[in-house]
């Protein structure tokens, strides 16, 4: 099977999809990338970043990004396949509540909208001027004037 990659944002419904939707003032607690075999690189609370396939398709919102081609997809998948296995930044979302800047972390620790924004930007395209990734909420993904809700 093969897709167009897309950014998904979820609409969760579990408590601390309540508290993400709360503090960022968005309908979206979640953010993951859909690859073109289908399956969706994200990056969880307890799991970190991992592969996987989603079995049910509510309260998920797709986007696609106004011209992006080909070829910074690739960019932007391999860099975000690149990051399996690395840790969820508990601290990151914690910053939201907190309201704290980012110090150093030469560990790098991804928390799900931070690595979609991170991923996309690597691949030199822009969804939002003057934010770093660490203080993107999945709520400020939906923002880009370059997502496109797909109907």
């Amino acid at each position: 099977m093969s897709v167009e990659p897309k950014i998904l944002l979820f609409k969760g419904r579990g408590i601390v999809s309540w508290a993400i939707r709360f503090q960022t003032r968005s309908k979206y607690s979640h953010a993951a990338i859909l690859m073109p075999n289908g399956n969706i690189i994200e990056s969880w609370q307890g799991k970190g970043v991992q592969i996987n396939q989603l079995k049910n398709w509510d309260n998920i919102d797709v986007f696609s990004v106004d011209g992006m081609t080909d070829e910074q997809w690739k960019v932007a998948i391999d860099f975000a396949l690149e990051q399996k296995g690395k840790k969820y930044d508990y601290s990151g979302v914690f910053r939201f509540l907190s309201r704290r800047r980012k110090t150093a972390n030469g560990d790098k620790k991804w928390f799900c909208s931070e690595l979609v924004f991170h991923a996309i930007q690597h691949a030199a395209v822009y969804l939002l001027q003057r934010i770093q990734a660490d203080e993107v909420a999945p709520g400020h993904l939906s923002l880009s004037p370059l997502l496109i809700l797909d109907k």
